[in-house]
């Protein structure tokens, strides 16, 4: 079973992977520090539940619970939540072996094998919803305590395969 390639374009921050985190809440190894993510045994950073953290932390920003509540669907207040939120944590490269960008959600295009996306500078430059981009990524790096080497959001071509 085969896997496509993808090419992305997205609005937002490189973070960089496990073992080179891009941002200053790193460890000695070059791995992401933060008070919030497990630790083992060793007492060495759990980082392989990166995403899954990510989005439970940005989720508890707005107010979702997992709790069952009468008369409204999971899902749907999950989806609001994420709408409400603006931002998610995607991968660049392989899904074994990710990189981590914190992206405006309705930032994203891409295309696979053959396709090709046609892009205008000056209309990315110009891109309406920009102002509220960066206002939802600042909230989401301050929700997450991570400070990016990256000095704001940029646009981000990266690849993914899986």
């Amino acid at each position: 079973m085969g896997s496509n390639a993808y090419a992305h374009l997205a609005y937002g921050y490189h973070l960089g992977s496990g073992e080179d985190f891009k941002a200053a809440e790193r460890g000695e190894y070059g791995e992401p520090k933060l008070p919030w993510l497990p630790v083992d045994e060793d007492g060495d950073t759990d980082y392989s539940d990166f995403a899954e953290e990510v989005e439970r932390r940005l989720l508890a920003s707005v107010g979702f619970t997992e709790e069952w509540a009468p008369g409204i669907n999971f899902h749907e207040r999950e989806k609001v939540a994420k709408e409400q939120i603006g931002v998610e944590l995607t991968h660049s490269g392989h899904v074994d072996y990710p990189g981590w960008l914190l992206i405006a959600s309705a930032s994203e295009k891409s295309v696979e094998w053959a396709q090709v996306m046609t892009l205008d500078p000056a209309e990315m430059i110009r891109q309406s919803n920009r102002e509220l981009w960066d206002t939802k990524l600042a909230a989401a790096v301050t929700t997450l305590g991570i400070t990016p080497v990256q000095h704001s959001p940029k646009w981000l071509v990266f690849p993914s395969y899986g």
